[in-house]
């Protein structure tokens, strides 16, 4: 009987270690984020590691959130430049989170309000506990009326999907 515990419980720490290699693996390096190009007739999907992510040119903002205490260094890359880059066209982002989350952001919060989707905080990669690898940041301490609940509702964290939508859908 003790043998076989054993036996089982070689196994149980053997299938916990191989699942946490896994998860380490993949935020270590493959895809962490799925773009979708939505057109009434097609759709493609793209996909990009954390090294893809930052080749494109970064933006960073240092700037209080409502869901961590004092000032954060956020640095991350507008989501305009990787649609250019693509040849992507569309007006409005669909983004979903891991827990399903889903919110719809205009790009020109991107490009008029200089909202970026962060990868590092503080100067380290945002783990999956701490609301990574990607999130939704605008800077809230240089504009005072981005402080509201629809904004606070675009400021998605842990997104790994991208759709990119038409205006007319």
């Amino acid at each position: 009987m003790k043998r076989l515990f054993m036996w089982s419980f070689s196994l149980y720490v053997a299938l916990m270690t191989t699942m946490a290699l896994a998860a380490n693996e993949a935020m270590q390096g493959n895809t962490i984020l799925t773009v979708t190009n939505h057109h009434s007739d097609t759709e493609t999907s793209l996909t990009f590691d954390l090294a893809a992510l930052k080749q494109l040119p970064s933006y960073d903002i240092s700037t209080h959130n409502p869901w961590e205490e004092g000032v954060h260094h956020y640095k991350g890359f507008n989501p305009r430049d990787l649609l250019e880059q693509q040849g992507i066209k569309g007006s409005v982002l669909r983004l979903t989170a891991f827990n399903q989350y889903i919110t719809e952001i205009p790009l020109e919060d991107f490009t008029q309000l200089g909202a970026i989707i962060a990868y590092e905080m503080d100067g380290q990669p945002i783990a999956v506990r701490s609301k990574g690898p990607l999130m939704v940041i605008y800077n809230f301490d240089d504009n005072p009326d981005l402080k509201n609940e629809a904004f606070y509702g675009r400021s998605i964290w842990q997104l790994y999907k991208l759709k990119v939508m038409r205006a007319d859908y």
